[in-house]
């Protein structure tokens, strides 16, 4: 990948954003991968606080990358805002499945 095209790219999301994004993300897949561990019955209840951990990581990457697209909008950068937009539709889906599941396996777990 040139050098100009990383730039571009890399300027969807700011610096900020993207290590929360990574760190929000990371840290509840980590702790969800600890409870899938663990496979007893009493896992339910905290796979369901997993799936809402992993669910707000994914709402709050769809809400920055909507800001970065209108950003994007605003400065007149197409690309941008076409990849910003695209990326934040997958994690807003993302955010909407793990928040269902999540209510799913709450209701099991009470």
């Amino acid at each position: 990948m040139s050098q100009n095209r990383g730039r571009r790219i890399r300027g969807v999301v700011s610096l900020g954003t993207g290590v929360a994004v990574v760190v929000a993300l990371g840290a509840s897949l980590l702790y969800f991968l600890w409870v899938a561990s663990i496979r007893n019955a009493d896992q339910i209840g905290q796979l369901s606080i997993g799936t809402l951990v992993v669910g707000i990581a994914c709402a709050f990457a769809a809400l920055m990358l909507a800001l970065s697209m209108i950003r994007a909008i605003r400065r007149a950068e197409d690309g941008r805002a076409l990849l910003a937009a695209l990326l934040g539709g997958g994690f807003a889906i993302a955010a909407a499945a793990a928040l269902a599941a999540s209510d799913v396996l709450g209701k099991l777990a009470g």
